[in-house]
């Protein structure tokens, strides 16, 4: 079993992923935590995390 994701993790990484297309590397979850910290505010580290891990997720598959 795997972890389920909020559709608010989902909806926010697949915005950046349309928006930003050339910034996200598929296989560096620290590259991708630090360019989603560039793109857009979040009020939490969990909460950036999450979509960086979600999108290094999207990204490998």
């Amino acid at each position: 079993m795997g972890n389920i994701r909020s559709t608010y993790i989902k909806r926010i990484a697949k915005e950046l992923i349309n928006m930003y297309p050339d910034k996200f590397v598929a296989s560096d979850f620290q590259h991708n935590k630090e360019k989603v910290a560039e793109l857009a505010d979040f009020d939490s580290k969990t909460l950036r995390n999450r979509v960086a891990g979600y999108i290094t997720r999207i990204l490998a598959t």
